[in-house]
Order: structure tokens, then sequence, then C-alpha cells
């Protein structure tokens, strides 16, 4: 039961969706579930990367260490999304960056090596993980633009545009389900900066903010604002 549980769950992602029912079976006996309390790591940076996860519930945050010691958040987790995967490819065998639960979660994990003697039999899955992959090197450089030649405010707005069209709300709604710190470093600013940002786009009456959620009261004067 437990086994066809995890079949049922694994599936639904783009990174088995190709496989066949025997591949499916094989990826479901290689994973393990893993429970994990807020603030527990999953791997630090540096470390030898054998595993890849995938997350059923709860939040995890991928940072990475500057030259300087500062911790940068590199990236935030939500529930069906995985992560590591990319080092299966790569010639370094270390893990980029720390992975850390923002709150409790449940994890699938998978090992690399086995993981990748089933895509030997799968070329459909390698096709499609190619394509995925390359989706997201370009969000990643369209992200470095953003960090390197766009303002503060310019980045929060894209913030917001962004989880608007990810979470689909035709009410212009957007639930802040990490900390505003985290936000901040996210997006590679200060934490103050980022409240005086708030504050600017709740006198221009732009949004308001009722607890953790933004209301966005005038989405094309947001995306003007930038």
């Amino acid at each position: 039961m437990l086994d066809e549980l995890k079949r049922e769950q694994i599936k639904k992602h783009y990174l088995f969706s190709g496989l066949s029912e025997t591949g499916l079976t094989d990826v479901a006996r290689i994973s393990k579930l893993i429970e994990i309390e807020a603030d527990q790591h999953l791997f630090f940076q540096g470390e030898k990367a054998e595993h890849f996860y995938l997350i059923l519930s709860g939040q995890v945050k991928l940072t990475r260490l500057t030259p300087d010691g500062n911790e940068k958040v590199i990236e935030i987790l939500m529930p069906g999304q995985t992560f590591a995967e990319a080092v299966m490819f790569m010639k370094k065998d270390g893990y980029p960056v720390t992975a850390t639960s923002i709150s409790d979660a449940k994890v699938f994990s998978f090992n690399s090596k086995h993981f990748l003697e089933i895509l030997e039999d799968n070329p459909k899955t390698c096709l499609s993980l190619l394509g995925d992959l390359a989706l997201r090197l370009r969000s990643r450089l369209n992200e470095i633009e953003s960090l390197t030649m766009k303002n503060a405010t310019y980045r929060v707005v894209r913030f917001f545009l962004n989880e608007l069209e990810k979470q689909g709300e035709t009410n212009s709604r957007v639930e802040l389900s990490i900390q505003k710190q985290l936000i901040a470093s996210r997006l590679s600013i200060k934490p103050e900066t980022l409240s005086r940002i708030f504050h600017t786009l709740k006198d221009r009456e732009i949004m308001e903010t009722q607890g953790k959620t933004i209301v966005i009261k005038d989405v094309e004067k947001l995306k003007s604002f930038e």
C-alpha cells in the first residue's frame, strides 16, 4: 500500500511522468520518506551530493554562504517541487547550497545514482528533463539580470507579479507563506528596504496588508510602478 501511494505521488511530477510503470515502481522502491522539523538541515553546502528531494508538505529554503560569510537565500521551495536533481548531471559531487526546512516538512529522498540508472532505460523522461532544466536556466538568467541591473523597487514589484501569476488568484491576493526577512534575502535587499517599499506601495494605494495576505488593489498601477 505504501509503495502504491508513493507511486501516485511521484508520477505527478515532471521528473517522473515519462517513466514506464516499471520505472515508477523502481523509483518508488529507491525513495525514502523523511519527516523533518522546522530549521532542520537536509544537507550542507559542500557535502557529497548523493540524493535529491521532492517536497510533499512544508517549505524548504536553499541558501549559500557568500565569500564574506553571509547567508544568501537562493530559493524558497514549496510542496510539489524537487531540488538537488541538477547536481546529478554536474561534474562536481558536492551540493552547491544548504537545504533547510522553514517549517515542519515531509520530503521524498531519492538516491541519485540509482535514478540515473533508471533514466538510462527511459529516453522520453531524459528529453522531458532536459526541456525543464533549460527553462529553469532561462529563469535563473533573467533573475541574475534583475538582481544586477534593476533596483530594489523593481525586484519587489516583480516578486508580487510573479506570485500573482503562480497563485492564479483572480482577486489579486498574495499569501506570504514565508517571513519577510526571507523574502528580502531572496531579493537581495535589506529588510528595512523591503518595509520601506511596502509602505510606499500602500501610500500610493497600490496594495494593502491583511495579516500575511497582501491585497493588490491595482495590478496595472503596480506594473507601471516598476
